[in-house]
């Protein structure tokens, strides 16, 4: 499975403005929502949470990879947000973050195999600083969706 089989232009937003990590959780979950990966978005949100509670999701450099196991996801997707300005989040290296990856996953067993699979290869790219300095000047969906699955063969 490459990203771009689960990267959807419909849940990209570009310059966000959520007060807070709570109000971008949300307002993904509704994307979310809106386009029928999940079926409940408070109930998204709250399994989200938990997994929060495990751990910081913030990975440093302004990104954010929340994500956690739901029984409301209906189909596996990334709902991608930056951030029109950085908002607080537990991060690794103590900053603020301006760009969040909040993956949809089903907490079905069968999924969970997809969910480490697509967590390690978004975590891989993330790893290139030059990658990163492109995703934050990414001014449409589109543009992030190319710079994310360049070099996506595996």
């Amino acid at each position: 499975m490459n990203l771009k089989d689960v990267l959807d232009e419909n849940i990209i937003q570009i310059g966000m403005n959520a007060k807070d990590k709570d109000d971008a959780l949300h307002q993904m979950a509704k994307m979310l929502f809106n386009y029928k990966y999940i079926d409940d978005v408070e109930g998204f949100v709250s399994d989200v949470y938990l997994r929060e509670a495990e751990g910081a999701t913030g990975i440093g450099q302004g990104i954010a990879i929340p994500h956690g196991k739901s029984k409301n996801a209906k189909n596996l997707g990334i709902a991608i947000a930056t951030q029109e300005h950085p908002i607080e989040w537990e991060t690794l290296d103590g900053g603020k973050v301006d760009t969040i990856f909040l993956f949809c996953v089903s907490s079905d067993a069968n999924f969970a195999r997809n969910h480490m699979l697509m967590l390690s290869k978004v975590a891989a790219r993330l790893a290139d600083d030059e990658l990163l300095g492109m995703l934050h000047q990414a001014s449409t969906p589109q543009q992030m969706i190319e710079l994310l699955s360049e070099s996506d063969d595996t």
